[in-house]
């Protein structure tokens, strides 16, 4: 415990703002934005918006990944996980810019913003809510917690999948109109494949910090060259399920728009499949989160495209 103790300071001044933000990682809240305008531009697209319903649950979702992000940080040091020379860590409980408990309680204030914007959900929308919301917290927290460990397990894919594609997406959709719809759903795949991307771009290039630790990621599992092409698999797989549902007509002919994004896709498989460099991967994590955000306004921009036209499936 004194080994603990001497990693960080047992006094650490209140941390300045840029530091709270750098440890939120905001480059991965397009994984909460994307999901969130899909889903809210498909109801809308079936007749149903409400600006309210939707900023409330924008931000509940902003705040849920930020908590994410600060839990992450935290059971990473404290199940020593990372280390103060780990690329993929911000190091801050290393490095004495915040204490292990000030990240801690950046994750549990984080969770209590999330409840305090789902509450009007609840209001609005009745009991049914809680369940998207305490499933959200409960992968968020436990994806590095024990005594799931979720990401350590493997099941880390899975999860973002679920909680970041099918749970997000159909949430706003869910928000906006109370229902089942097989449209939300076919839209979540698409947006769930690259939030995986995005998790497994991590993944690659924490390869070698987690195979010290035996994190078993499907990187470590199945080794780099497997993790590429996976990589590769989960990017072009996104733009395949999009027109795959749009010739089902499952989703209208304009969310074809998401192939507006192909370029950035393109420019980033380029870069990184020949490559073993951890700098480019580095680089790579920047240009798979904004390939996602690209794919989701650009997609998101389509439906309402549609909406606004009256383009049926």
């Amino acid at each position: 415990m004194a080994q603990v103790n001497s990693a960080t300071p047992s006094r650490t001044p209140l941390p300045r703002l840029g530091v709270w933000i750098k440890t939120a990682r905001p480059v991965s809240l397009s994984a909460a934005i994307s999901p969130l305008l899909v889903g809210t531009t498909v109801a809308a697209y079936q007749g149903q918006f409400h600006i309210g319903l939707f900023l409330a649950a924008l931000f509940s979702g902003l705040f849920l990944q930020i908590g994410a992000n600060f839990f992450n940080e935290y059971y990473d040091w404290r199940y020593r996980s990372d280390t103060a020379n780990s690329l993929g860590a911000s190091t801050v409980i290393f490095q004495g810019t915040m204490s292990a408990q000030q990240v801690l309680f950046g994750g549990i204030g984080a969770f209590i913003f999330a409840a305090i914007f789902s509450v009007s959900l609840l209001v609005a929308i009745g009991p049914a809510i809680i369940l998207f919301g305490l499933a959200g917290m409960a992968i968020a927290f436990f994806y590095s917690a024990r005594p799931f460990k979720l990401a350590t397990r493997g099941l880390g894919d899975v999860m973002v999948f679920l909680a970041m594609g099918l749970l997000m997406t159909w949430g706003a959709y869910f928000v906006q109109i109370h229902h089942w719809s097989w449209s939300a759903f076919a839209a979540s795949i698409p947006i769930g494949f690259l939030v995986v991307a995005i998790l497994n771009m991590n993944n690659i290039r924490d390869y070698q910090d987690d195979l010290a630790v035996n994190k078993k990621t499907v990187v470590v599992r199945f080794g780099p060259a497997f993790g590429k092409r996976y990589h590769a698999t989960l990017i072009i797989g996104a733009y395949v399920a999009v027109t795959g549902f749009v010739l089902a007509h499952l989703l209208p002919l304009f969310s074809l728009a998401a192939w507006l994004s192909f370029p950035t896709a393109y420019t980033h498989l380029q870069a990184i499949l020949p490559t073993s460099n951890r700098m480019v991967f580095m680089r790579g994590m920047k240009q798979v989160s904004a390939l996602h955000l690209q794919f989701g306004c650009a997609m998101a921009f389509g439906i309402t495209l549609a909406a606004l036209t009256h383009t049926h499936f």
